[in-house]
Protein backbone atom coordinates (compact mmCIF):
# COMPACT_ATOMS: atom_id res chain seq x y z
CA UNK A 1 0.00 0.00 0.00
CA UNK A 2 1.39 3.37 -0.66
CA UNK A 3 1.63 6.21 1.84
CA UNK A 4 0.85 8.85 -1.24
CA UNK A 5 -2.48 10.32 -1.11
CA UNK A 6 -3.04 10.54 -4.72
CA UNK A 7 -3.79 7.42 -7.14
CA UNK A 8 -0.42 5.53 -7.85
CA UNK A 9 1.41 5.71 -10.90
CA UNK A 10 3.52 2.37 -10.75
CA UNK A 11 6.04 3.30 -13.13
CA UNK A 12 8.29 0.06 -12.33
CA UNK A 13 6.77 -3.06 -12.57
CA UNK A 14 7.79 -6.51 -11.40
CA UNK A 15 9.67 -8.70 -14.17
CA UNK A 16 10.18 -12.62 -14.01
CA UNK A 17 13.69 -11.15 -14.85
CA UNK A 18 13.89 -9.82 -10.84
CA UNK A 19 13.44 -13.56 -9.84
CA UNK A 20 15.66 -15.38 -8.23
CA UNK A 21 13.67 -18.83 -8.02
CA UNK A 22 13.05 -17.86 -3.97
CA UNK A 23 9.52 -17.24 -3.57
CA UNK A 24 10.10 -15.12 0.08
CA UNK A 25 12.88 -12.81 -1.74
CA UNK A 26 11.19 -12.62 -4.58
CA UNK A 27 8.06 -11.36 -2.54
CA UNK A 28 10.27 -8.94 -0.83
CA UNK A 29 11.71 -7.88 -3.84
CA UNK A 30 7.72 -6.94 -4.86
CA UNK A 31 7.86 -5.40 -1.52
CA UNK A 32 10.75 -3.04 -2.29
CA UNK A 33 9.48 -1.79 -6.09
CA UNK A 34 6.49 -1.14 -4.29
CA UNK A 35 8.33 1.54 -2.26
CA UNK A 36 10.14 2.25 -5.10
CA UNK A 37 7.14 3.48 -6.64
CA UNK A 38 6.06 5.74 -3.94
CA UNK A 39 9.55 7.44 -4.39
CA UNK A 40 8.64 7.81 -7.72
CA UNK A 41 5.22 9.15 -6.70
CA UNK A 42 6.82 11.88 -4.46
CA UNK A 43 8.92 12.95 -6.47
CA UNK A 44 6.70 13.76 -9.21
CA UNK A 45 3.70 15.47 -7.26
CA UNK A 46 3.43 18.97 -7.51
CA UNK A 47 2.89 20.24 -3.51
CA UNK A 48 6.28 19.27 -1.10
CA UNK A 49 5.07 17.59 1.84
CA UNK A 50 8.31 16.79 4.19
CA UNK A 51 6.64 14.70 6.19
CA UNK A 52 5.94 12.08 3.33
CA UNK A 53 9.53 12.30 2.28
CA UNK A 54 10.46 11.32 6.12
CA UNK A 55 8.27 8.66 5.97
CA UNK A 56 9.04 7.32 2.60
CA UNK A 57 12.93 7.14 3.49
CA UNK A 58 11.91 5.68 7.36
CA UNK A 59 10.23 3.10 5.21
CA UNK A 60 12.89 2.21 2.85
CA UNK A 61 15.39 1.77 5.69
CA UNK A 62 13.17 -0.29 8.02
CA UNK A 63 12.37 -2.91 5.61
CA UNK A 64 15.32 -3.55 3.36
CA UNK A 65 16.89 -4.00 6.92
CA UNK A 66 14.09 -6.72 7.22
CA UNK A 67 14.89 -8.13 3.37
CA UNK A 68 18.46 -7.72 3.94
CA UNK A 69 18.54 -10.02 7.48
CA UNK A 70 16.29 -12.93 5.25
CA UNK A 71 18.32 -12.70 2.31
CA UNK A 72 21.91 -12.69 4.50
CA UNK A 73 20.24 -15.76 6.55
CA UNK A 74 19.71 -17.73 4.08
CA UNK A 75 22.86 -17.12 2.62
CA UNK A 76 24.47 -18.41 5.70
CA UNK A 77 21.95 -21.23 6.01
CA UNK A 78 23.39 -22.80 2.53
CA UNK A 79 26.91 -21.70 2.84
CA UNK A 80 27.03 -18.79 -0.04
CA UNK A 81 30.48 -18.61 -0.58
CA UNK A 82 30.51 -15.08 -1.82
CA UNK A 83 28.65 -14.36 1.17
CA UNK A 84 30.37 -11.31 3.16
CA UNK A 85 30.63 -9.44 -0.11
CA UNK A 86 27.42 -9.57 -0.63
CA UNK A 87 26.60 -8.43 2.88
CA UNK A 88 28.89 -5.50 1.99
CA UNK A 89 26.92 -4.73 -0.55
CA UNK A 90 24.10 -4.40 2.01
CA UNK A 91 25.75 -2.48 4.33
CA UNK A 92 27.33 0.22 1.50
CA UNK A 93 23.44 0.56 0.30
CA UNK A 94 22.14 0.75 4.35
CA UNK A 95 24.29 3.55 4.22
CA UNK A 96 24.17 5.61 1.77
CA UNK A 97 20.33 5.63 2.40
CA UNK A 98 20.71 6.51 5.88
CA UNK A 99 23.34 9.54 4.22
CA UNK A 100 19.78 10.64 1.97
CA UNK A 101 18.14 10.37 5.68
CA UNK A 102 20.63 12.43 7.28
CA UNK A 103 20.61 15.13 5.03
CA UNK A 104 16.65 15.39 5.25
CA UNK A 105 16.62 15.61 8.74
CA UNK A 106 19.11 18.64 8.80
CA UNK A 107 17.76 20.29 5.98
CA UNK A 108 14.31 19.58 6.19
CA UNK A 109 14.03 18.68 2.09
CA UNK A 110 15.36 16.21 -0.19
CA UNK A 111 15.99 15.97 -4.27
CA UNK A 112 13.42 13.00 -4.23
CA UNK A 113 13.85 12.04 -8.11
CA UNK A 114 17.88 11.71 -6.84
CA UNK A 115 16.65 9.39 -3.55
CA UNK A 116 13.91 7.46 -6.53
CA UNK A 117 17.22 7.10 -9.13
CA UNK A 118 19.55 6.18 -6.65
CA UNK A 119 17.46 3.37 -4.98
CA UNK A 120 16.19 2.26 -8.57
CA UNK A 121 19.52 2.16 -10.31
CA UNK A 122 21.36 0.32 -7.21
CA UNK A 123 18.15 -1.99 -6.43
CA UNK A 124 18.09 -3.28 -10.58
CA UNK A 125 22.05 -3.76 -10.15
CA UNK A 126 22.05 -5.66 -7.05
CA UNK A 127 19.35 -7.50 -8.28
CA UNK A 128 20.17 -8.68 -11.84
CA UNK A 129 23.94 -8.95 -11.08
CA UNK A 130 24.58 -10.07 -7.14
CA UNK A 131 21.32 -11.77 -6.63
CA UNK A 132 21.32 -14.10 -9.90
CA UNK A 133 25.12 -14.57 -8.45
CA UNK A 134 23.48 -16.56 -5.68
CA UNK A 135 20.42 -17.97 -7.64
CA UNK A 136 23.12 -19.64 -10.60
CA UNK A 137 25.03 -20.91 -6.97
CA UNK A 138 22.09 -22.70 -5.54
CA UNK A 139 20.55 -23.69 -8.82
CA UNK A 140 24.41 -25.40 -9.39
CA UNK A 141 24.49 -26.84 -6.02
CA UNK A 142 20.91 -28.65 -6.72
Amino acid sequence: MSILENEELSIIEWDKKFSVNIRKIDKQHKQIISIINDIYDLSIQDKYKPEKIGKIIDDLISYIKHHFSTEEEYLTKHKYPDFETHKSEHDKFIGKVCEYQKNYLIHKSLPVVNLFNFVWDWFTHHILVVDKKYQLYFEQKN
